[in-house]
């Protein structure tokens, strides 16, 4: 090629690269994503298509555990309070890669990163394979219904002068846009009961002052029985012992201040719930706490003393010295803690964090 022809040639090629490499616009980007998306879902509405049998397959390796569920199941778990179905969503979403790091997919490569609409749609076709008709469309309206409540609440703006009850519901309100009354139950029943529950037995720990204890205990239980009905047994058989234990001193502690007998009751409530050697443990952790705060409020009215004492030392004898009295008083490895306790608060004081 002579050097006139050359000429002519290198503009066009130089053209034809930055066609084929220039970067996509946001705009473009866009675009080329929504097509893609679309041509999954055509896949999905093809059944016919080689593409639609790997579509399947993918979703499989993604979405498939040993012992799933039947639609039975399922149903009863969330009815019950024993499952959320908004948790076992969001579950599968991380599967897609959605939200996280790249999870594996079965067959030992990482799984895809996907958006929300190419998930949703990975899902749905799973559910409606993975559930019998009519069984896989109920769960699928289901699905379809909550995908618009989810995109309704990210516009949704609540009043700011509101009350968190009034708040939550608000929230309660919208749902019932989009779901009837047992499809709302079935969904956020449990958390909608447990929120009415508590503010039951916040209201009647606050007027029950002056019960005793015994019978303050058996109430507190009978109420939110009542109040949580059907989920009260998701709730006792997933409660640990230490929150009933603190449960039942916050009810008796009234009782116990106006007895003094707090250090015995406390103990014999411990004995109960976790037996004599756990609560002997709990009982010395107790005691070596009680005994380092009060190494610390001797060390500190010591450091005030000495600071009142010796106002013409610089800053870095005085924080030298105040170092080697935290040695002398709380012991090398006592000293370092509090010294990173109080850098600490100091960092959250300096940041508005405090």
């Amino acid at each position: 090629m002579d050097k006139r022809k050359l000429l002519y040639f290198l503009p066009v090629l130089l053209l034809v690269l930055l066609w084929l490499f220039w970067p996509d616009s946001e705009q473009t980007s866009k675009l080329r994503q929504l097509e893609e998306q679309a041509r999954k879902a055509a896949l999905a509405a093809n059944p016919q298509s080689g593409e639609y049998r790997e579509f399947l397959e993918q979703n499989r390796r993604l979405f498939m555990e040993e012992n799933m569920y039947t639609f039975n199941q399922l149903m009863e778990l969330a009815r019950t309070g024993r499952i959320s179905l908004v948790s076992e969503l969001w579950r599968l979403r991380t599967k897609c890669g959605v939200g996280g790091a790249d999870l594996p997919d079965g067959t030992g490569t990482a799984a895809p990163r996907m958006n929300f609409d190419e998930c949703n749609i990975r899902i749905e076709n799973f559910l409606r394979e993975q559930y019998p008709a009519p069984d896989n469309e109920k769960i699928i309206a289901l699905f379809r219904a909550y995908l618009r409540y989810e995109d309704a609440m990210r516009r949704f703006n609540i009043p700011e002068n509101l009350s968190a009850t009034e708040r939550y519901e608000y929230i309660k309100k919208k749902r019932r846009e989009f779901f009837s009354e047992s499809e709302a139950q079935l969904i956020f029943g449990f958390e909608e009961a447990r929120m009415v529950t508590q503010e039951v037995l916040n209201e009647f720990v606050k007027n029950s002052a002056e019960m005793p204890a015994e019978q303050r205990v058996k109430k507190y239980y009978e109420l939110r029985r009542k109040s949580l009905g059907e989920y009260n047994a998701a709730v006792t058989e997933t409660e640990p012992a230490y929150t009933r234990y603190e449960t039942e001193v916050m009810l008796r502690g009234d009782e116990m201040q106006r007895k003094g007998n707090a250090v015995a009751e406390i103990q014999a409530l411990r004995e109960r719930y976790f037996g004599a050697a756990a609560a002997q443990r709990m009982a010395q952790v107790e005691k070596e706490i009680r005994e380092e705060r009060t190494r610390i409020d001797a060390y500190e009215a010591a450091a005030q003393k000495f600071t009142r004492e010796n106002p013409a030392l610089s800053e870095s004898e005085r924080r030298e010295r105040l170092s080697e009295l935290r040695v002398q008083m709380l012991g090398k490895e006592e000293a370092e803690a509090y010294e990173r306790r109080m850098q600490y608060e100091e960092y959250l004081r300096s940041n508005n964090l405090k």
